[in-house]
Formats: C-alpha cells, sequence, structure tokens
C-alpha cells in the first residue's frame, strides 16, 4: 500500500500551551481522516496516511477546527517509497512491552518468545496505531489483566490491530466482535488471530451502525477519540447485555465528566475511572 507522509508543525504558539497536548489532539482529528500513524520529532508531528485516502479539504478543516486561539499549522507532505515495514519496525520503532509485572508481552512474530511470560500477544506491526505503547492502550490492557474475563461476550470497536479483543480471548472470552472502520485494520486483526491461534467469531469493517442486530455483549472495549465516543455510546448501550461494562479510553481527564453524564442518559453508570499522563479509562455498567 502506498503512503503518504505530512510533517505538521504548530506556529505563531500561543503562550502557556503545552505542545504535547496539541499533537495529541491534532492526531486524534487526523485518525478520524484515516491517518493511521503518529509520531512526534522535535517540534513537529509526522503523520502518515494510505495515500488513495487523502482529502485535502477535510485535512484542511481539521486544522482549522482545533481548539486554541494563536496557533496556526503549516504541513509538508510527501509519497513514501514503497519499504518493508517489518523490518523498519524491527529496527526503529517496535520493541517487546511487557505489562503487568510479567503477566503479559506484546511483542511482534520478528521478537524472541519468553517463557517467563504467562500470556503473550503477537502483533504483526504495520503503520498504525494498536502495538500497546499508547497509554490508552496500556490502559485497557492492564483492566483486562485484572479482571475476570472467563466466559465473557466481547465487542471490540475501533478494533485496529485486534490488540485487546485478542489479549481478552487469551484471558478466556466466550466469543470476539471485532470492528474497526479501516480496511487495514479488518485485515491486519485477521492475521492476528491467526499468530495467536484464537478464533475471532466476526471481523467487520464498518461503524457503530454494524452494531444493529448484533449482541448481546458482556464486555465492550471502545478505544477511541472522545467525539466518536460520545456519537456512538448510544450503540454501544442498545447491545450490551444486563449488568454489561464498556471500557472507554481514548480521550483526556477533562473529557470524563461529558463521557459518564452521556452514559448515565442511557443507562450506563459509573463505576470506576484510572489515568495516566492524563489519558483516562472509565468503566461504566450497564443496569
Amino acid at each position: 500500500m502506498q503512503y503518504t507522509g505530512y510533517t505538521f508543525r504548530a506556529t505563531n504558539q500561543a503562550e502557556g500551551v503545552d505542545l504535547e497536548v496539541v499533537y495529541d489532539l491534532l492526531a486524534a482529528s487526523l485518525g478520524e481522516l484515516g491517518f493511521d500513524s503518529f509520531e512526534v520529532e522535535g517540534d513537529s508531528l509526522k503523520a502518515y496516511i494510505p495515500t488513495e485516502l487523502i482529502d485535502e479539504s477535510s485535512i484542511a478543516t481539521a486544522l482549522e477546527e482545533q481548539p486554541w486561539q494563536g496557533i496556526r499549522f503549516d504541513y509538508e507532505m510527501e509519497i513514501i517509497p514503497e519499504v518493508n515495514w517489518n523490518e523498519e519496525w524491527e529496527k526503529h520503532y517496535f520493541q517487546p512491552i511487557v505489562l503487568g509485572d510479567n503477566l503479559c508481552m506484546i511483542r511482534a512474530p520478528f521478537h524472541a518468545p519468553d517463557p517467563s511470560i504467562r500470556t503473550e500477544v503477537i502483533i504483526q506491526p504495520k503503520m498504525a496505531f494498536g502495538t500497546g505503547n499508547h497509554e490508552t492502550t496500556s490502559l485497557i490492557i492492564a483492566y483486562l489483566l485484572e479482571h475476570d474475563i472467563e466466559g465473557l461476550r466481547v465487542l471490540d470497536m475501533g478494533c485496529g490491530t485486534g490488540i485487546l479483543g485478542i489479549l481478552a480471548l487469551k484471558q478466556g472470552a466466550r466469543s470476539l466482535t471485532a470492528i474497526d472502520i479501516d480496511e487495514w485494520a479488518y485485515q491486519n486483526v485477521l492475521e492476528n488471530a491467526n499468530l495467536n491461534a484464537v478464533h475471532i467469531d466476526e471481523a467487520l469493517q464498518g461503524d457503530a451502525t454494524s452494531l444493529e442486530g448484533r449482541g448481546p455483549y458482556d464486555l465492550v472495549l471502545a478505544n477511541i477519540t472522545r467525539n466518536i465516543l460520545l456519537q456512538d455510546l448510544p450503540a454501544y448501550a442498545e447491545v450490551m447485555a444486563s449488568g454489561a461494562r464498556v471500557i472507554l479510553s481514548g480521550f483526556y481527564e477533562e473529557d470524563a465528566p461529558l463521557l459518564i453524564e452521556r452514559g448515565r442518559t442511557l443507562g450506563l453508570s459509573f463505576v470506576s475511572q484510572t489515568s495516566r499522563n492524563r489519558w483516562t479509562l472509565l468503566e461504566l455498567c450497564k443496569g
């Protein structure tokens, strides 16, 4: 697949603005447009998108709608040469991640296994989100390792690589439905399920409208941006069994009250909240 790389730079920066936060929120907006890999390098944000998905007007709108006064974004773009992404990830990016005091290791097929680790999840890395490095992913991984998943019917929305749903299956989940809007994710989640010798009952390319007629689920995992969660939470609630939990992440601490209130109007009660470097996980319960 041909990729195009964008380098975004925030100019005319307002005093007191945290550039890291600026780029985190910009990446979240760009992710909704098809960008699937991000890297902060110095004072710039590098973002990558399949060339066929580029919509310049949508990118311009996303830059204009960022919520800071006094900040303007300049950017450059370049076509990325076709490369061996496994080799690039092995050299520069993806190193094995051990979580939960040796309870779980996330690794690629080119990494050696570690017999001392109780559970390993093998992810074929591509140019995309979902290798366990980001706080939002690791927060949900920690939740899955700390709770009893045995026998649960699991829905993984915005599944990306499938890392969360695959771990749930390895933790004893009865079934898994994995849904992502990107074709890349649909292909990659099937590939990763095969690498981990687990069976995904349903892997779908689509959005929350794909949930119609499905369920009920005992556990919903949704690591997506705040606005998508606010929009799609009614669809999640509709397919949740009584007593089911929904685990939300992909947003900052200050966004949690909005999501808690949105859940309350849908019959979802607050259970717990966990934060790491301002990124936040919410656990809500139906009924």
